[in-house]
């Protein structure tokens, strides 16, 4: 069956996406970044978090959402150390009947998850993690979607993994830094392309969370975007003609940088 059979349209093409930016990620935590921030624009949901198999833990490495757990013994009950032990996507429409439901925190209870196995070459990785307030909110259709990105997600994994053996205990080659003037310039380029919703624009110019939101709202002080509430508390984004005026001047800057 080819790897994203089960996945159409849109989706399909935001999968490709992810798996070619994902091979430019060596780091774990960039991985986990860019997976959750990715998904979380594709599967509605309040809570969403990468977690890996770090000895006899599972260490929760990135987090979008309000109650972060760093890390579950494998032999703790909970739905995502039972996805570890079965191998098995597991799909809970009411977490109060569930009883291994881990909360961690009472007030912050959700009633829904959903929770995918990173499996590679056989072998589990990890755990992508869905929580929602409300029960019953994933559906078979998001369990497909959470699996195919979850198989590009556990390959990226995979390999970090090994280049961290090869290298014995030498850290991971972290990503390539680029300039201030060369994110300012993707971030504009690809507003004035059409994309539009802060995920999105994010996704699209590879930038992690934290950092890429700084540069948007850094963007909007400076005049080169509008921001617009759109629906769902998000936030769309427009190129100004000062942006227009800047980008050309970035491109041109960018152009000098890489002249030999």
């Amino acid at each position: 069956m080819p790897r994203i059979s089960r996945v159409s349209g849109d989706m399909e093409e935001k999968l490709r996406f992810t798996k070619e930016t994902l091979a430019h990620l060596n780091t774990i935590e960039d991985v986990a970044m860019f997976a959750t921030t990715t998904l979380f624009s594709v599967i509605p949901t309040h809570k969403i978090s990468v977690a890996v198999i770090n000895g006899d833990t599972l260490k929760f490495v990135n987090t979008i959402g309000k109650r972060v757990i760093p890390g579950l013994k494998l032999e703790q009950p909970s739905i995502n150390t039972r996805t570890i032990r079965t191998g098995q996507t597991q799909l809970v429409n009411d977490t109060s009947k569930d009883p291994d439901y881990y909360t961690g925190d009472p007030n912050d209870t959700m009633s829904s998850e959903l929770c995918v196995p990173m499996i590679h070459g056989g072998k589990i990785l990890g755990t992508i993690n869905f929580e929602h307030m409300h029960p019953s909110r994933y559906t078979e259709n998001d369990v497909h979607l959470a699996e195919a990105f979850a198989m590009e997600i556990a390959e990226a994994v995979n390999r970090v993994h090994e280049a961290r053996q090869a290298k014995g205990s030498q850290a991971v080659v972290q990503v390539t830094a680029r300039s201030p003037i060369e994110m300012y310039r993707d971030l504009l380029r690809t507003v004035k392309d059409g994309e539009t919703v802060l995920n999105r624009i994010l996704n699209r110019t590879a930038i992690q969370w934290k950092p890429g939101k700084e540069l948007v709202n850094e963007l909007v002080t400076k005049g080169y975007l509008n921001r617009e509430m759109t629906s769902g508390r998000r936030y769309a984004y427009r190129i100004t003609e000062e942006g227009v005026q800047a980008l050309g001047a970035y491109d041109d800057v960018v152009k000098r940088f890489r002249t030999p």
